[in-house]
């Protein structure tokens, strides 16, 4: 996908004049700054994060960047030390250094202590190379400051973010600037202040600040990234070619896209048609039957290749060895559905967990990911994802705003047209996460001997049963016993026995069922002639939400969904249960929208409890903080019930 997107904007540019590199000011004797009283207590500040992304021409056909960085940096405690220690400067394979490292600590003293050259590394660390070296002579009510220029291969949409969760930021820039022929669009997200665009000598300036950004913290059930205060920008208009014509328009892309993902050779056509004969597709079936079987063979029979070699996009080599990139997969499918004529589009997801596309900020960077959308069934497909199956996709690529590729024919040229729409999520009810347990003692009443039984639907499933269908037997069954440890710590665990573990299982939403026999004696405990009973531990860990500070950011959760659990515990002859009402909760939103409501009732010597925990939707506004912790907080609760089982009188 990004290949197809960097070819498409090498398309627009051409070059007429060369630009000159900016460096910023280096004070040669540094004096320490006041920071604003309100960050008093934060253990660093920074003071000024000034960052510049200046086009310049190489040649007649080529561009550059050269990207430069300054930060100055207050520290106010040990751990604010601690934070900005190591400095780490990304220096990625087709990017150079052009301005020397420059880094250095003032002291409380007004001594400056330099970090020179030799001190300054080349690391790998995760898969990246930095530049990485440490502040010298850090201390309580230093600063440190450091600067760098790195240039690399110009592309023409950015993303500068100058928020975080460890420093506040007291001034903030971003300067853009380029050949005067070339013209931004720049827009601030969140707060971000953008300057007029100002022509000064053959450079086009744009200039944009923030001054006091607080930190933002990830937040419990939040999604941190959408909410960052960041500046974008795209380029717009090439002057040297053309005044009028906008340049990386959502259509633009649409049209480069469809056009990339369905144009077939003759070769590629005859090797589809083939392909198409060995999935051995019933005439008789429904057009969503036909989706779910294609999903199933492409997944299935197609390896995985992880070099992502040049034959693994190539549609002929695909299906000659049985293995595909990413992008191969998801040429194959569509190619399949074009063949088919299966009406179908294709869609880039915002993300929940990311920055949003923007339907009026064409900014191809946050376009990375691809959706299928069939019109006539409502429903989403993942292509390149094997461990999902129709019609369940990433659920933080749901409940969000996509862009939609919708094909069109204009006379005999069949093009995509953008549009934004909806990707809705599959609703709560689909989605569970049931569990059934029958409890009684052992005949020594010293243990206590549980059949349980968790019931797992939709989204429930799609975490588990990817492990049935890819793992090996030996670790199917170290998996599964994880799982049912999860009830209750023990290793006495027998006869466990697992249903409809299969992808294809997913389609008709059969629920996926692990149950086992369980003794453990780690839910009694005995209090002078009482029997405790930790009942509440049988549903397993449940997440507690505490907040000190005031709750920043909306609450999101990852999918909706339904939890019930029936408790079957039978009460042994003698003894009657003291504290049932405890058992007793009810705790809703004033909407309906998320509850936690656990009852009982005795038949016979039969204790049933039921609970039911409820999400019916995503996303709660800071407004319903209150209200969602209350419900979060009840199922932490009950986790902690313990009943009081003493003899009859």
């Amino acid at each position: 996908m990004r290949r197809i997107i960097t070819v498409v904007t090498l398309m627009f540019i051409g070059a007429t004049s060369f630009g000159q590199n900016t460096s910023f000011d280096w004070v040669a004797s540094p004096v320490l700054h006041k920071s604003d009283p309100q960050f008093d207590n934060e253990s660093a500040i920074v003071l000024e994060d000034i960052r510049q992304d200046q086009y310049v021409d190489i040649d007649k056909d080529n561009m550059a960047i050269n990207i430069t960085c300054r930060r100055l940096v207050k520290i106010n405690d040990d751990k604010g030390a601690e934070l900005y220690n190591k400095i780490y400067i990304p220096v990625n394979p087709n990017t150079e250094v052009v301005q020397s490292i420059k880094a250095r600590t003032i002291q409380p003293t007004g001594q400056v202590v330099n970090v020179p050259d030799y001190k300054i590394f080349d690391v790998t660390e995760d898969g990246n190379t930095y530049k990485k070296f440490a502040m010298e002579g850090i201390e309580k009510g230093c600063e440190i400051e450091y600067m760098y220029t790195i240039k690399r291969k110009a592309t023409y949409f950015g993303i500068e973010t100058y928020q975080s969760a460890y420093a506040p930021c007291q001034n903030a820039a971003f300067i853009l600037e380029g050949p005067k022929r070339l013209v931004f669009s720049v827009k601030g997200y969140n707060g971000f202040t953008i300057g007029k665009d100002s022509i000064v000598g053959d450079q086009r300036i744009i200039v944009a600040t923030q001054k006091n950004i607080v930190t933002l913290d990830d937040e419990k059930y939040s999604n941190r990234t959408p909410n960052l205060i960041n500046v974008q920008y795209k380029l717009s208009y090439n002057l040297s070619i053309d005044k009028d014509a906008r340049m990386f328009t959502w259509n633009d892309l649409a049209k480069n896209v469809y056009t990339a993902y369905t144009t077939l050779s003759p070769k590629e056509v005859k090797a589809i048609d083939g392909f198409i004969k060995q999935i051995n597709l019933p005439k008789t079936d429904s057009e969503e039957e036909k989706i779910v079987a294609i999903e199933e063979y492409i997944k299935t029979s197609i390896g995985d290749d992880d070099q992502g070699g040049a034959d693994a996009d190539n549609i002929e080599k695909i299906i000659k060895n049985n293995v595909a990139s990413n992008d191969g997969l998801t040429k194959i499918f569509i190619a399949v559905l074009e063949r088919l004529g299966i009406n179908y589009q294709i869609v880039f997801p915002s993300k929940k967990d990311d920055y949003p596309l923007d339907e009026n900020f064409e900014n191809y960077k946050l376009v990375q990911e691809m959706l299928l959308y069939f019109p006539n069934t409502g429903n989403f497909l993942e292509p390149a994802n094997r461990a999902l199956r129709y019609p369940y996709i990433d659920p933080s690529w749901a409940a969000t705003t996509g862009l939609f590729l919708k094909g069109t024919t204009i006379g005999s040229f069949k093009t995509a047209i953008a549009s934004f729409d909806s990707i809705a999520i599959q609703p709560y009810d689909k989605s569970a996460i049931n569990l059934e347990v029958r409890m009684q003692f052992t005949s020594t009443m010293d243990s206590m001997k549980l059949h349980t039984k968790q019931i797992l639907l939709g989204y429930g499933a799609t975490s588990y049963r990817p492990a049935f269908t890819f793992l090996s037997d030996d670790k199917k069954d170290e998996f599964t016993k994880e799982v049912v440890t999860s009830i209750t710590k023990t290793d006495n665990i027998q006869n466990i026995k697992v249903q409809n573990t299969s992808m294809m299982d997913s389609y008709k939403n059969k629920p996926l069922i692990i149950e086992a026999d369980i003794t453990s004696g780690d839910v009694l405990d005995v209090a002078g002639n009482n029997i405790l009973v930790k009942m509440g531990e049988v549903i397993g860990p449940q997440v507690e939400m505490y907040q000190e500070k005031p709750r920043q950011l909306p609450i999101a959760m990852e999918y909706p969904h339904a939890e019930d659990r029936d408790i079957y515990f039978t009460i042994p002859a003698g003894y009657q249960i003291k504290n049932l009402n405890d058992i007793n909760s009810n705790k809703t939103a004033a909407n309906d929208s998320i509850g936690f409501v656990s009852s009982y009732t005795v038949m016979g010597n039969v204790l049933h409890i039921k609970i039911h925990e409820y999400y019916k939707v995503t996303d709660f506004p800071v407004s319903m903080f209150t209200e969602f912790t209350k419900v979060i907080n009840a199922s932490a609760d009950f986790n902690k019930l313990v009943l009081v089982l003493a003899k009859k009188d």
